[in-house]
């Protein structure tokens, strides 16, 4: 393929990315709340990965990296060391498996799950500190979001699914910027992952999904080593009449949506929903809502003759399977979430083991629970950024009572944002069961103070419990 001409090469995405990437500093570039707005989304992921450490499905992927991607001494959450490539796939795979992690609304993505374990990969790899992990993640990620901004929502609705098709390209830019890579060899890494990223929504409710989290963000790390090893991509790997945007988004991209780089954060703008319940993001105000309820009125299962929910389309869009069978199906089930909230009164991680799936009261009430598109809950384009998953939950009685609850952003979402404490509250929930109450303690308060760590290597494993 032709390069274009040298003097075209700093107004295409990959150059305008690794440019910025390269030379972004947290402790100078970034507002104060740019870096706590970090440092609460590495205290989720990292929680995250723990509690899905062990996992079925993270201990098969490690089980492949292990016997395939070789050996090293980089961090695995609740594992022995790996080789970088094999950390990152099986840090992602952990972080994602049990959809407990952060979302972005701008390019609809997990970002953290995939920019985060590559990050860490590559800042270990190349002694970075604690800070530089920091500045890191916040490049990988507001650049995959500015990615997302230019693309814009057609690309979900064509059916891609985001999380490991941005993903790669943001793990790429985050570990260049761990490797410490020029503006150059960054560029190189963002367009090699250009070039083959790739993901559908197919996976949704499969063990594809969180092993494809795993797989963007090795992709993306390796990006960044070839780089570093000298490989390069077309730097028109978006723009190319063969590449990104023609082949994936019908030729759309709008250049105006890296224009912020620097000035605007998505961390901050429109800022990561943070989850509380381990379930799609678009299962999150439905089963508040259904909680609520059931609290408010002392709801019992046998006292429910039929649910409704109204929801926005792109909540219908997410959750697919009324009738779940497995675990990852019952993640996109809204049926399945209402249920399981009203019989139990509370909806975590035991609300997906299989035999909570064969509960006969859950099985008895599914039928019963019924979900429609409601084009007046996301009317306006401020509608699709403060509330793009807003429910209205009503449920009748047998004895002819209809208890009716909106919820246009669940607790965690950006217009409803997580407190501090019940943040750091999930992480122990999440962290302690792997790695033991005072490591996992400790490991909050280097989460926290993650500025001032001399070695980035030393955040997951400092304290760990044998």
């Amino acid at each position: 393929m032709t390069q274009p001409p040298r003097q075209r090469l700093a107004g295409y995405a990959a150059a305008r990315l690794g440019a910025w990437a390269a030379g972004f500093d947290a402790a100078t570039d970034a507002p104060a709340g740019v870096r706590e707005a970090a440092r609460r989304a590495l205290v989720d992921v990292v929680g995250c990965a723990l509690a899905g450490s062990r996992h079925p499905t993270t201990l098969a992927v490690a089980d492949h990296a292990r016997a395939h991607l070789g050996g090293g001494r980089c961090s695995m959450a609740g594992g022995a060391p790996a080789g970088p490539l094999a950390a990152a796939m099986v840090n992602a795979t952990a972080a994602h498996v049990l959809d407990f992690d952060d979302t972005c609304f701008e390019g609809v993505a997990h970002i953290s799950a995939v920019v985060w374990p590559a990050v860490q990969a590559a800042a270990e790899t190349a002694a970075a500190t604690g800070g530089d992990l920091l500045s890191a993640f916040i490049a990988g990620a507001e650049a995959e979001a500015a990615l997302g901004r230019s693309l814009g929502r057609g690309l979900y609705d064509r059916g891609w699914w985001n999380t490991a098709l941005l993903g790669a390209v943001g793990a790429a830019a985050g570990a260049a910027r761990a490797l410490r890579l020029d503006a150059g060899r960054t560029t190189a890494a963002i367009a090699l992952a250009l070039a083959f990223a790739g993901g559908q929504r197919s996976v949704l409710g499969t063990t594809a999904k969180p092993a494809g989290c795993g797989l963007a963000a090795r992709a993306g790390l390796e990006a960044a080593l070839l780089a570093r090893s000298g490989i390069e991509a077309p730097v028109d790997a978006l723009e190319e009449p063969r590449g990104f945007a023609a082949l994936a988004n019908g030729g759309h991209h709008d250049p105006a949506g890296f224009d912020g780089l620097g000035a605007r954060f998505a961390l901050i703008d429109p800022g990561f929903a943070f989850k509380a319940y381990p379930a799609c993001s678009a299962a999150q105000a439905v089963i508040e809502a259904t909680l609520m309820l059931r609290i408010a009125h002392g709801l019992r299962p046998d006292a429910v003759a039929a649910v409704r929910c109204e929801v926005t389309p792109l909540v219908v869009a997410s959750l697919t399977f009324d009738r779940p069978e497995t675990p990852t199906e019952a993640q996109f089930s809204l049926p399945y979430a209402v249920a399981r909230a009203l019989v139990d009164g509370r909806f975590d991680t035991a609300s997906l083991a299989p035999d909570a799936l064969a509960d006969a009261t859950v099985r008895r009430l599914m039928p019963a629970i019924g979900m429609t598109a409601s084009e007046a809950l996301a009317q306006s384009p401020a509608d699709l950024v403060d509330h793009p998953e807003a429910a209205i939950v009503t449920i009748d009685t047998h004895d002819g009572c209809h208890l009716r609850q909106a919820v246009p952003a669940a607790t965690g979402m950006p217009a409803n944002p997580m407190p501090d404490e019940t943040l750091d509250a999930k992480f122990r929930a999440n962290a302690a069961p792997a790695i033991g109450r005072s490591p996992a303690e400790a490991l909050l308060g280097r989460l926290r103070g993650i500025d001032g760590l001399a070695q980035a290597a030393g955040l997951l494993t400092e304290g760990e419990a044998a």
